[in-house]
């Protein structure tokens, strides 16, 4: 149940006096940079019976064995059930720790909420902290979130709630009221590229920018194989086919491959790369795609701020229904020709 490095500031910060902290804390910040694999350290520091340096839990003593077993009787874990549909969710602990499956994108429940009520209010086990875990926070529904709302009210002593959200303006602003909010940053870049390095991920600066600075999606990715298949995806775009057809034939084809890209990250890949070509338009920089520094001059010269940016709310709106599409065929194709009609628009 480590911390990240990129962490360990906050980390000193928060548990310098761990008598002053609030007893409802809201960690919000981008997906992917240990929001999640933070809170469960600093739930195991609170139930921890023998803490080790630093605040850290020891990981041997009975409270530690129990929370890693997921059997703690002063902890609980709400998040979105089983058989949920599931997508991509917040990032999981460095290590073993008190769960490992990754947030689906179904609501957590009034029913979920309501079985913390007999935990806040009957005392605790071992005599120490409770604690209450939210994960991803803004998946609760209005009635969740309500009853949520009602045991935040008057929580006893020594029980604390943690949510966790990389949404946290979806949360109640009366829930966000009663929380303590603490943000979580993107790394520094050079911290992170030392950090997925020592991890064996080869390509770390290039694949820590294409996730946009979170590290743990940069590792994610480097273990699906995904760089490659992005880089493909790029090439189509930085082609610029006059042929829209040829263009969406190219991406089923990746689509269709062994170990391909989904739908629904192609579409984030086109999204990043039209982001970028409007940064490059507008301030003559980009956040994605450094290794196509070159090919995003080019296609930005020739394309007009305007288009381009009506393109990219374009596929703000694509994105929505991009896991029900009718036609996948058509789907791409359509796609293929609003990318193209952003670079035909001309220079302004």
């Amino acid at each position: 149940m480590n911390i990240f490095d990129w962490q360990k500031p906050l980390w000193d910060q928060l548990l310098d006096h761990p008598e002053k902290l609030p007893h409802a804390m809201l960690f919000a910040g981008p997906e992917g940079v240990g929001k999640f694999a933070f809170a469960q350290a600093l739930a195991a520091s609170l139930l921890c019976e023998q803490k080790a340096e630093g605040n850290m839990p020891c990981g041997r003593c009975s409270s530690c064995t129990w929370l890693t077993s997921g059997n703690h009787p002063d902890f609980r874990l709400i998040r979105p059930e089983e058989g949920e549909e599931t997508g991509s969710g917040e990032e999981e602990t460095p290590q073993p720790a008190v769960a490992t499956r990754k947030s689906g994108q179904g609501h957590i429940r009034v029913d979920q909420i309501r079985t913390l009520e007999d935990f806040v209010f009957v005392g605790s086990h071992r005599h120490g902290s409770r604690i209450a875990l939210v994960e991803p926070a803004e998946m609760m529904n209005p009635s969740a979130a309500n009853a949520l709302l009602k045991i935040l009210e008057e929580p006893p002593a020594g029980v604390y709630f943690i949510l966790v959200s990389s949404n946290w303006r979806r949360l109640l602003p009366t829930v966000l009221s009663r929380c303590r909010s603490i943000i979580f940053s993107r790394p520094d870049p050079l911290l992170a590229e030392r950090w997925l390095a020592g991890q064996g991920v080869k390509s770390a600066a290039e694949l820590l920018c294409l996730a946009g600075g979170a590290p743990l999606i940069a590792a994610d990715w480097a273990e699906q194989g995904r760089l490659d298949f992005y880089r493909n995806a790029v090439e189509v775009l930085a082609e610029k086919s006059p042929d829209p057809v040829a263009m969406a034939a190219k991406w089923s084809a990746l689509i269709k491959g062994e170990q391909g890209l989904t739908l629904s990250q192609l579409v984030e890949t086109v999204q990043k790369w039209v982001f970028d070509l409007a940064m490059m338009k507008l301030a003559g920089r980009c956040r994605y795609h450094q290794s196509w520094l070159g090919k995003l001059e080019g296609l930005a010269a020739k394309a007009s701020s305007a288009g381009l940016l009506s393109c990219y709310n374009d596929l703000l709106r694509i994105r929505a229904v991009v896991r029900h599409p009718l036609n996948t065929q058509l789907f791409l194709e359509d796609m293929a020709a609003r990318y193209l009609r952003a670079l035909a628009t001309g220079r302004t």
